[in-house]
């Protein structure tokens, strides 16, 4: 009996061994085509196991495991780096010809795909083609200038800083046992201050005093339970059980009462903000949620996710980092709705690659030098025919915030903070307190429109009251792209279309054109109004919208 589970074990062990011989092969395997790959006229690849016992390879590029000689020669490298989600590793193939990277594979990793898919595509892989290997690369967000500059994919900082940091250290590797150069150390981790990845607490800020609350004592608190359900930008339901304390709780604790407050702003870990204003929070609970079906947040949804019923899902922010108590809020009090095309046309549009597409867009901080008023304490407001409204703080807009103009969802606003899906896609306007700006375009998909002559002409006024403008009894100007004025009134505006072809606005009173290259209408007369909300709602569409959406 003894004899036989010896037997039995010593079978055991060499199915073990045999295996795990079979899959090294395989995976060998593997990586040897993935490395000849880059080399088409080569004749064999052949692994370098001993490459990591180098001691000055191991002390300051530890991220190197293997490498690969081709024909005889180390070309390859396979480097690992710990990003966002864990271990990263890539193939780099270098061309000892010219002393240049011929490009890299990214061989498996552990990151969200929420963030960080992209790295696997084509067109952020192309940016590592045919670069000399005698210097470091660097990550920069928005623009290259220089040969070893790399783009990062938007909204995936770590992840692209990893793939750097591992492409970085196979160079490093590279020029030292080819060259015996000693390069400077590359760790094989990204650095821990630009990971700001703290998943264990949240802040809650006001004037003069902020809380801090980590994911244990958040569990203290009186919790809300609900059933609720999203829909994302694709259109897909989710139902899901949350479970956590609601904002209006927490602060009550803390002897804070919401009402007094005018506003919300919401920030998530990704850079992702959103702003919800009194009249929401009447109407609503925020409900900070630890548990979902059941079950703890994920590590790239922690500390808490938002959850607001009967709301749009972008106000849905993950990974909560902070959210600020505004006591003032600017209300709007629109006298000025531009023409977008009209009044960015002398602004030079800039080429901005984003997820692999270069469009043609244009910088929101250049539209906003063009108002005569920008009030800090108001919200940049955008709209889209969807019916998503959307409030984002000026200080964020000023700078790397674009409105891409052309390709596929425009207009629609992009930054290198914001991954795609947070975004307003198909906008009809985006606003500012006292100046909005409207693309007729997409405008026409949300306002009464008549057929003027053959022509698809908008009703005047419903643009301006879906852009925000709003009047009692005064009287109004149109502004031409020449300079030009035509005084309106009350009843010519109701009476009023606009019919947009090639970019260019042309208004009409009735059936009769009044003006060509349409810049703008101004209210004369501007009457200070009580103003309770950032945004006006209104129904001037023959369109209902009931969609609710949320970034995923």
């Amino acid at each position: 009996m003894k004899n036989k589970k010896f037997y039995l074990y010593i079978i055991a062990i060499t199915l073990v061994v045999i295996t795990s011989l079979f899959l090294m092969k395989n995976t060998s395997s593997e990586e040897e085509k993935a490395v000849l790959s880059f080399y088409p006229h080569a004749k064999k690849a052949e692994l370098v196991k001993e490459v990591s016992d180098d001691l000055f390879v191991s002390l300051n590029f530890p991220g190197v495991k293997r490498a690969y000689k081709v024909d005889g020669e180390i070309k390859a490298y396979v480097v690992s780096c710990v990003g966002f989600g864990g271990p990263l590793d890539v193939l780099a193939a270098m061309d000892s010809n010219n002393g240049t990277l011929i490009g890299i594979k990214i061989l498996k990793h552990e990151e969200s795909m929420d963030y960080a898919e992209h790295i696997e595509s084509e067109w952020f892989l192309d940016r590592f083609k045919n670069i000399a290997a005698d210097r470091y690369l660097n990550l920069v967000v928005l623009d290259k200038e220089n040969e070893e500059d790399i783009v990062q994919v938007t909204g995936a900082t770590i992840s692209s800083q990893a793939v750097v940091n591992a492409v970085n250290a196979a160079i490093g590797a590279y020029q030292y046992q080819h060259n015996n150069v000693e390069m400077s150390k590359v760790s094989d981790v990204v650095p821990q201050e630009m990971l700001q990845k703290d998943t264990n607490s949240f802040a809650i800020n006001w004037n003069d005093g902020s809380l801090r609350i980590d994911t244990d004592e958040i569990k203290d608190y009186e919790q809300a339970e609900m059933d609720v359900t999203l829909i994302n930008t694709t259109g897909t339901e989710t139902d899901m059980h949350v479970k956590g304390p609601t904002l209006r709780k927490i602060l009550e604790t803390a002897g804070i009462d919401l009402d007094d407050y005018a506003g919300i702003g919401i920030t998530g870990r990704d850079g992702y903000y959103t702003m919800v204003d009194k009249e929401k929070l009447e109407i609503n609970d925020v409900i900070l949620c630890w548990e979902v079906d059941g079950k703890s947040l994920k590590d790239d949804e922690k500390p808490v996710r938002i959850a607001i019923p009967n709301e749009l899902g972008p106000y849905w922010v993950k990974m909560v980092t902070n959210i600020d108590l505004y006591h003032e809020i600017s209300p709007k009090d629109i006298d000025k709705v531009h023409m977008f095309h009209a009044l960015t046309s002398d602004i030079e549009p800039y080429y901005y690659e984003y997820y692999g597409s270069k469009d043609k867009s244009i910088e929101v901080g250049k539209i906003l030098k063009k108002f005569d008023v920008v009030d800090e304490k108001g919200f940049f407001t955008m709209g889209a025919t969807d019916g998503l409204i959307k409030n984002e703080t000026i200080s964020l807009v000023r700078q790397r915030y674009f409105i891409k103009i052309e390709g596929e969802n425009a207009p629609m606003n992009i930054s290198p903070n914001f991954k795609l899906g947070m975004n307003v896609k198909e906008m009809t306007h985006f606003s500012t307190t006292k100046d909005a700006v409207v693309f007729p375009d997409k405008m026409k998909e949300v306002v009464r429109t008549e057929n003027i002559n053959g022509k698809e002409a908008l009703l005047l006024e419903d643009v301006l009251l879906t852009a925000g403008m709003r009047w009692e009894k005064e009287t109004f100007k149109a502004v031409s792209t020449d300079g030009s004025e035509k005084e309106l009134s009350l009843d010519e505006i109701l009476s009023s279309y606009i019919v947009c072809e090639d970019d260019n606005v042309s208004l009409f009173i009735k059936e009769k054109e009044v003006m060509n290259n349409l810049l703008r209408i101004e209210k004369n007369e501007i009457k200070k109004k009580n103003c309770s909300s950032t945004y006006f709602s209104i129904d001037c569409s023959h369109h209902e919208h009931n969609l609710f959406f949320v970034y995923t």
